[in-house]
């Protein structure tokens, strides 16, 4: 966010002064102004910003569009958030909002954006030369093998490999909270000793409970954002009760002692149960109903990767390319990636906001090369509609996989367009049903998405308007 559209916000607003208190809900920021008659309409004659005003006897209700929550952190580093919130019940104003959780991990993840865009852009680009090297005829592995090559992908890959880190702080910084305790808590699986610790070369208990060695799983963004949330609150509370000589100093050494342990006595078990059970049932499921198993992993993918049951996909593809010479679960995973990809272009259309559609076009490009991540998190987990689009639309491409048996015939990690040569098989049609499937899934996501959101539009949605009461 500029200066100066801050500065236009509060010239809007009859000045910081006149605001009396601060709200944000899906993409909006309403201002309670103490003052209707400072409104500064002016400013709207000089600025891009959607603004819809409602003055209701002495309350005047401002309320911006903001769908990166710029304008309400912007106001919270300048203190009016908190001197507002205290004057909410004063106000009368309290209009409970339904919480969301995927709108809430939207907004962790939409500051982290740029850093994984641009860490996506490298990995996809170093995808695609990795391709070519693959199906050239001339012999280039000199430049796969060497180091620079090496070094490039690792700068590729270490935003992801922080990202557990960086999702903490981000969600420490929603919620006010020590971000360097958050920081901590998000950098536990990297610890070396860790990680050996958990290796799967010895079964791991703590204080009696199973811990299934599976390290990401316990770094899987949504653990890490709830586990942040549980040390938020038990942070607050202590601080209440703490004497003042301990203040600060308390806090952080309960969190850490009690968040993660507990945090791990939950996650570990229910690991465990995971590891014992989904291998098992998708070996079956694929054997026993290859149709239906394509379409619930279309449908349920990203489901998985939110949660970070995708981190077993991986042991199973294995098992069935070494059985069957081919895999149809990295097919379902291709169709429910590209679902993502369709619905964030539909978001992207509708949206009237500049930068939440350019997000979106970069979203839709590193979906369609096998970076999920931005499509899911920052787009479509904003949207109930579009995230539900974005599912439905894996299902029926998975339905048309199923039918025609698309399968692929080697392992990569996210599966993309730049991976179909490797469903490409000699003398058949699969390649063709592959880029089929891939469309339905694309066009189905997208029209449901723009479908949905153009209906949610006429309903809520208008020009800048001004509603006096």
């Amino acid at each position: 966010m500029h200066d100066t559209q801050i500065e236009d916000c509060l010239k809007l607003a009859g000045g910081k002064e006149n605001i009396k208190l601060v709200e944000h809900d899906k993409g909006t920021t309403t201002l309670v102004l103490k003052n209707s008659s400072l409104l500064n309409m002016s400013v709207l004659a000089t600025t891009d910003d959607m603004a819809d005003i409602r003055v209701t006897g002495e309350q005047c209700h401002l309320a911006l569009r903001d769908e990166f929550s710029q304008i309400y952190n912007a106001l919270q580093l300048m203190d009016i958030v908190e001197v507002a919130g205290t004057g909410l019940k004063k106000a009368g104003h309290a209009k409970k909002n339904r919480f969301s959780i995927l709108h809430f991990v939207s907004d962790v993840f939409r500051p982290l954006m740029p850093v994984i865009l641009g860490a996506a852009v490298i990995k996809i680009a170093l995808a695609i030369i990795t391709l070519m090297d693959t199906y050239s005829s001339s012999d280039s592995s000199a430049l796969m093998d060497s180091q620079t090559f090496a070094i490039f992908r690792i700068i590729g890959d270490s935003v992801f490999y922080v990202l557990p880190v960086l999702v903490a702080i981000s969600t420490a910084y929603r919620l006010k909270s020590n971000i360097y305790v958050a920081a901590s808590i998000g950098g536990l699986m990297f610890y070396p000793e860790m990680t050996m610790l958990m290796s799967g070369e010895k079964e791991v208990h703590f204080l009696g409970f199973p811990l299934v060695s599976q390290p990401a799983f316990y770094s899987t963004a949504i653990w890490v954002i709830l586990t942040i949330c549980a040390a938020t609150y038990l942070e607050r509370a202590i601080e209440r009760w703490s004497p003042k000589f301990s203040k600060g100093m308390v806090a952080p050494f309960l969190t850490l002692l009690i968040v993660v342990p507990l945090v791990l006595m939950i996650l570990g078990p229910f690991g465990t149960w995971v590891d014992e059970h989904l291998p098992e049932a998708l070996d079956s499921l694929v054997a026993n109903a290859p149709v239906v198993s394509v379409i619930l992993l279309g449908a349920v993918f990203s489901l998985m990767l939110i949660t970070g049951l995708h981190y077993w996909m991986l042991a199973i593809i294995i098992n069935e390319i070494v059985m069957n010479g081919s895999s149809v679960i990295i097919a379902a995973i291709l169709v429910a990636i590209v679902g993502q990809a369709g619905a964030a272009l539909a978001s992207g259309l509708r949206s009237k906001e500049p930068a939440s559609r350019r997000l979106a076009f970069w979203a839709t490009g590193t979906a369609l090369m096998g970076v999920v991540e931005p499509a899911l998190y920052a787009v479509n987990m904003r949207k109930r509609s579009s995230f539900c689009a974005a599912l439905l639309g894996g299902a029926v491409g998975g339905l048309y996989f199923g039918l025609l048996s698309v399968k692929a015939f080697a392992i990569i990690g996210n599966p993309g367009l730049v991976s179909l040569p490797l469903f490409i098989e000699e003398g058949s049609l699969n390649l063709l049903h592959t880029c089929i499937g891939v469309v339905i899934a694309f066009g189905v996501s997208g029209v449901l998405t723009y479908w949905m959101a153009g209906k949610e539009q006429k309903r809520g949605e208008g020009s800048p308007n001004v509603i006096i009461e």
